[in-house]
């Protein structure tokens, strides 16, 4: 499943690029996340307006929340939208969505369902790196019962600009989970994981 979305963002990337730049139109000099005039065929993003749609993945270990923590694995995948001014920082909503099995205290397995909407922003410190925080509001839905809690993040993100308005996202942080009750195993938990996100963002002009 991971493969085969990583396929599609790539996919859909190289598409939009290549839509870009088959105009045959000479390309105007713009300015690049390091504050260098280029081309855009340079790989810079032209920023006429700062909007751009995108997504990405994420891996993480101690996965799940709490004491119980699923190991390594899928955390989410998460569409999302924004505001990207190079140079500066961004300011980004997304919407992400995964499901795990969790056992309870009779062995039982059951499937959860888990959604997150968060907001996340990042300041440029050094060429193409940032760092960045974020604040989530998280929930799990199952036949035991439905529970919500806030996570917090921070962490450091590097891209790569490929094609003309496309970028490519590594990031890497720590995420805080606040205490709150889970029905599932029926304690009150809370926990932390470091996670990896892969992405791409598709400025919209």
């Amino acid at each position: 499943m991971v493969i085969a979305f990583a396929v599609i963002l790539l996919s859909f990337s190289s598409s939009f690029a290549q839509r870009s730049l088959s105009t045959g139109r000479d390309l105007p000099t713009v300015s690049d996340p390091l504050g260098q005039g280029q081309t855009a065929g340079a790989g810079a993003a032209n920023m006429r307006l700062p909007l751009f749609l995108g997504g990405s993945f994420g891996l993480g270990s101690g996965a799940g929340v709490g004491d119980e923590g699923h190991g390594v694995g899928l955390c989410q995948i998460k569409p999302m939208l924004g505001a990207w001014l190079p140079g500066f920082g961004f300011l980004r909503l997304g919407y992400g969505f995964t499901s795990y099995e969790e056992k309870d205290d009779d062995g039982k397995k059951n499937e959860v369902e888990n959604s997150v909407f968060s907001v996340e922003t990042g300041v440029h410190i050094l060429s193409e790196f940032y760092v960045m925080g974020s604040y989530s509001r998280a929930n799990a839905l199952s036949e035991n019962g439905d529970v919500s809690w806030n996570e917090w993040s921070l962490g450091i993100g590097s891209f790569w600009a490929v094609f003309s308005r496309t970028f490519l996202l590594f990031e890497v942080g720590h995420y805080w989970v606040r205490d709150h009750y889970d029905p599932f195993i029926d304690k009150k938990v809370s926990g932390r994981r470091f996670q990896m996100n892969f992405g791409f963002v598709v400025f919209v002009y």
